[in-house]
């Protein structure tokens, strides 16, 4: 299924990028709001014993929808000509850390707020969905060298 989000020249399909993208600046613009206008009350409901466990997985949220479309940016970078495939398939141009969000929150979430959850929840699909067409686009086999992108190197080496 994932294959079908391929085109013949091995890059990610230009809709699915952008739903991926546009639902990954929806996601961080939502937490952002979320985070700052229920700061008070989630420190009055969560307790201080729990606080550590909510920061813990506000992090993680925020680092993951950052890192989400820093990838999605970097794919439309490979799409746009700016960036060659090699380029987005260096190891620091991926979702390296495809275990962030295995470990579960850590504690009983029952005190958190409902809406914290499912942004949680919504970040962790988000992020594995991208991980595994990461892993579909670079260590499947899928992803060629782009010719035009060969092409452009060869004329900029010789000129």
């Amino acid at each position: 299924m994932l294959e079908d989000a391929i085109d013949n020249d091995g890059q990610l399909k230009a809709e699915i990028l952008e739903e991926l993208y546009q639902e990954a600046l929806e996601l961080s613009s939502s937490i952002v709001e979320y985070l700052q206008s229920n700061k008070k009350t989630s420190l009055k409901t969560i307790g201080a014993d729990l606080m550590g466990y909510y920061t813990l997985e506000c992090n993680r949220m925020t680092t993951g929808v950052m890192q989400a479309m820093s990838w999605c940016l970097m794919q439309k970078g490979v799409r746009g000509g700016e960036l060659s495939v090699s380029d987005a398939a260096e190891k620091k141009n991926r979702l390296s850390d495809n275990h962030m969000f295995d470990v579960p929150i850590g504690c009983d979430t029952d005190k958190f707020p409902p809406q914290f959850i499912e942004y949680s929840l919504r970040v962790r699909d988000l992020y594995a969905k991208i991980v595994r067409i990461d892993r579909v686009l670079y260590d499947g086999g899928v992803v060629e060298e782009n010719p035009v992108h060969n092409l452009i190197d060869e004329i900029e080496r010789k000129s």
